[in-house]
């Protein structure tokens, strides 16, 4: 029996893998692990002609739209060409994509909250965002979860005030703050982006480490930083919490 078939829950949440049209699918280590582990998935692909960045973004809605559409209780969505971690289908037969509306298995660079999370499967954890994070090459998305992104989109698309922030809309990794509809991240991340995808995702500058006989300064100290002073103006009680009680996150498994 292969490991995935011990969560019966998973039969009900298709993989989609997410392919341009007319181009021939990276045959690589994705599907090669799927099939060995007799994991069946859809594969949707954009629209010819479309352009890349602008195709990608409205294939992603086309995934949300038919987890809705086809009566789903949810579906793994990954990109064409990316690589999956030797825990992925460990964290499948689990069922860790159960414990939120948006779990995402790839992410890039962002902040968790320093507390709470769960378990997944062995050696996997899933960790709640703070901020949102790009490189949305992977990720367990449930029926509620797609609609909720599915709302933000069209509220994006329906405020956007010129041409230029409708097609900020339309490209961007997700239409609103997915930490605000308590998504997960898992740690260490399941699925590694597309090479043209992480290539293209920016780095931030290395920021030096605080030790923990440090904590209480550095928490006093940012709390009285002109960042979280304009959290405090700005962005509320959130934005300052998030500050003084997140921690970095960087890229890759």
């Amino acid at each position: 029996m292969c490991a995935v078939c011990v969560s019966p829950v998973s039969e009900s949440w298709p993989i989609f893998i997410l392919c341009d049209a007319g181009v021939q699918r990276r045959e690589g280590q994705l599907t090669e692990t799927l099939r060995s582990h007799r994991i069946p998935f859809r594969v949707l692909e954009t629209v010819r002609g479309a352009s890349p960045v602008g195709g990608r973004a409205r294939l992603h809605r086309r995934a949300w739209r038919a987890i809705r559409g086809d009566d789903l209780p949810g579906a793994i969505i990954i990109e064409d060409g990316a690589r999956l971690s030797p825990d992925f289908v460990n964290f499948m037969s689990c069922g860790g994509y159960l414990h939120a509306d948006l779990t995402q298995l790839c992410h890039g660079n962002g902040r968790v909250w320093r507390w709470g999370g769960c378990n997944a499967a062995d050696g996997v954890r899933l960790r709640p965002l703070a901020a949102s994070t790009g490189l949305a090459s992977g990720y367990a998305l449930s029926r509620r979860g797609a609609a909720h992104l599915l709302r933000a989109y069209r509220a994006s698309a329906d405020v956007a005030g010129h041409e230029e922030t409708a097609a900020q809309a339309l490209t961007a990794d997700w239409p609103c703050d997915v930490s605000r509809m308590g998504a997960l991240v898992s740690v260490p991340a399941l699925v590694e982006a597309p090479q043209w995808l992480a290539e293209a995702s920016p780095r931030p500058e290395p920021r030096r480490a605080v030790a923990s006989g440090q904590w209480n300064d550095a928490v006093n100290a940012r709390a009285s930083a002109p960042v979280a002073r304009h959290a405090r103006t700005t962005g509320g009680l959130r934005a300052l919490a998030r500050e003084t009680f997140s921690r970095e996150m960087t890229q890759g498994i």
